[in-house]
């Protein structure tokens, strides 16, 4: 959500049809030989009239399950209605349940295995209660930060539910083979991404390191005008690692246009 916010988490205000669900919960391990990528809606929440940017606008919010050949892991839970005061902010706003996202993309609860947030908002990690003893892989720095600061999340919901099992990591791990984490700082102190090896190419979860796809191509964009030794804007550090894993694709949590590598590729 907005980094001038310490957080946004809303409830369920707007109906919304859900996808019908499948009636059989895949057997992901028999089925899948490289990591398959599933976006699943989780909601949307309101920028208030008097903001800055894009005032009235509804920004959705994007988690995502990867089908791998161990099991279901779920990048993101979606929203908890907590803490109350950022509700009434960012109305009006629609919260689905994270269990109805994941039945849509023929899963369910209990097959999720591993967890990792891109960061501890409540719009991000809110689901994070209904996971009990799940794994959840988390940053020490965004772990410390939201313990610190009283209103950057709701830690009742995100972390420290009963059955909470945190798995704290310091930089890039790789919690399965072809499932590997990235540190993304800026949004959040410990902001991370996903890199997932498919089988069409390595792909990026990208969370909220940035906004927007046209925000990565632009960063990206001066990247390369530093790698020529040309004038350029600033940028975040990470999109350097960015350009070592060469992506085919990148996708964000509040932008449901895409990053392509062929596109950028293809500019004569």
């Amino acid at each position: 959500m907005p980094k001038a916010t310490s957080t946004t988490p809303v409830t369920a205000s707007i109906a919304r049809k859900a996808k019908p669900a499948r009636s059989v919960t895949r057997l992901v391990s028999r089925e899948v030989t490289h990591p398959r990528i599933q976006p699943i809606h989780t909601g949307h929440y309101t920028m208030p009239a008097d903001a800055d940017h894009f005032p009235g606008e509804r920004v959705v919010v994007t988690a995502f399950v990867i089908e791998h050949p161990r099991g279901v892991f779920l990048f993101d839970t979606g929203f908890s209605p907590e803490p109350r005061k950022m509700v009434d902010l960012y109305r009006p706003v629609y919260m689905r349940p994270i269990d109805e996202a994941l039945r849509a993309a023929g899963h369910g609860i209990t097959d999720v295995k591993l967890i990792a947030n891109c960061h501890f908002h409540a719009d991000h990690a809110g689901g994070n209660r209904h996971f009990t003893r799940t794994p959840i892989f988390v940053q020490k720095r965004e772990l410390a930060h939201a313990r610190q600061q009283n209103d950057y999340t709701h830690l009742p919901h995100v972390a420290d539910f009963p059955g909470a099992a945190l798995e704290e990591i310091e930089g890039e791990a790789e919690p399965w083979p072809g499932i590997r984490v990235v540190p993304t700082p800026g949004h959040s102190p410990g902001h991370q991404s996903l890199v997932v090896e498919t089988k069409e190419g390595r792909v990026v979860l990208a969370g909220q390191a940035l906004n927007f796809s046209s925000d990565y191509a632009r960063h990206q964009y001066s990247h390369e005008l530093a790698l020529a030794g040309e004038p350029h804007a600033p940028y975040p550090d990470w999109i350097a690692r960015f350009h070592e894993l060469d992506p085919i694709r990148v996708h964000f949590a509040h932008d449901r246009a895409v990053w392509q590598r062929d596109f950028a590729e293809s500019i004569r």
